[in-house]
């Protein structure tokens, strides 16, 4: 059986679970570095596709490893700070804690692509005056709150933060990203990639059946999201999978799951990368499935650092750090604060005593 339900202990996956846990943090900082330098659209050689010029790109790594360093951006600094704030709380959710860290990595480092609006509520964040935490986040846009994925970008650690509950999983992406995005359609976009995570974590790569992989993800949104099946979330879920059948072009899957930064419109598209790129695909000519799914995110154009950053965060869950390419290890920035954060996690939720179980 391919996926794993649930309910199931994590003897379903042995003793790679701690390479899972890597694999998912590094694969998020790899998407972000390689996807960054391509975000927002860039112009290519002429006769040639995007997707050749990523390829040509990250299989010319090796050649310039000594030279080139790989920056991150908003995303992964993000990422740390849910991650330092589960790893300090013991595994649970304090809303303070990580809106303080927010704030102070924010401060810290403000180069790093912060957008605009996130930026204006930051200090309020770290503000110990502010005595409802989310309100900063809920008057942004009229009252309406932000649907971009700035919630989504970061919530790897949060799949990772249940080793059999699913729910609590579900509660604290929702309640961690309703900090800088309260509308439904952000903080959905942050429970369906913590999911993907968890269900990746869960699953034999050799035998995932992409079908019940999408159902599982369709039966917690049609609970999560406000109107069932017949919210968003649910829609996209049932495109995604009848896409997989199809096996579209690059172009076709932007246009019709998305490739910018609403949560709605990326969040699917990078679940579609990961099940899409199981298989080969024209086009893209390595046999590492992690390194094809990042190849083939950033391929999608737009938002491609964060595309590609959540695509490599549940595919690193399914295949495990042993697949990240050990040239990203030499260029990208950031990778031995993954890896420790990585550790510190698996310890805290699934050692002895830990409260994952």
């Amino acid at each position: 059986m391919g996926h794993c339900d649930y309910s199931t202990t994590m003897a379903c996956v042995g003793s790679g679970l701690r390479s899972r846990f890597r694999g998912c943090l590094l694969g998020s900082l790899a998407g972000d570095c390689l996807g960054s330098p391509y975000e927002g659209g860039i112009l290519v050689a002429k006769g040639i596709t995007l997707m050749e010029e990523v390829v040509d790109f990250i299989r010319g790594l090796d050649s310039k490893r000594e030279a080139r360093k790989l920056y991150f951006t908003d995303d992964t600094a993000m990422t740390r700070s849910v991650a330092a704030s589960l790893i300090h709380c013991k595994g649970k959710y304090s809303a303070r804690d990580m809106a303080q860290r927010f704030s102070e990595e924010f401060a810290k480092d403000s180069g790093r692509g912060y957008g605009a609006n996130v930026v204006s509520i930051l200090p309020a964040l770290g503000d110990a005056s502010t005595e409802d935490i989310y309100a900063p986040a809920r008057t942004q846009f009229d009252g309406r709150g932000s649907y971009g994925n700035g919630g989504a970008m970061r919530i790897s650690p949060v799949g990772l933060c249940s080793s059999k509950n699913l729910e609590r999983v579900i509660e604290i992406a929702r309640e961690s990203s309703k900090l800088t995005h309260s509308n439904q359609l952000g903080y959905c976009g942050a429970v369906l990639q913590a999911c993907a995570i968890h269900s990746a974590l869960h699953s034999d790569p050799a035998t995932l059946d992409t079908g019940t992989f999408v159902d599982g993800l369709s039966r917690v949104m049609d609970r999560v999201e406000e109107g069932g099946q017949d919210g968003i979330y649910a829609g996209r879920l049932r495109l995604l999978k009848t896409m997989l059948k199809a096996d579209p072009s690059t172009e076709d899957v932007a246009k019709k799951l998305g490739n910018d930064i609403a949560a709605h419109k990326s969040v699917p598209a990078a679940i579609y990368s990961v099940l899409r790129c199981l298989q080969p695909v024209p086009g893209i000519p390595t046999d590492n499935r992690l390194e094809r799914t990042v190849i083939y995110a950033i391929s999608l154009d737009g938002d491609t650092d964060t595309i590609a950053s959540m695509a490599g965060a549940i595919a690193g869950a399914l295949y495990g750090s042993e697949e990240v390419p050990k040239v990203w290890l030499d260029v990208c920035e950031g990778v031995d604060h993954a890896l420790s954060q990585a550790d510190q996690l698996f310890d805290i939720m699934v050692g002895e005593g830990g409260v994952g179980e």
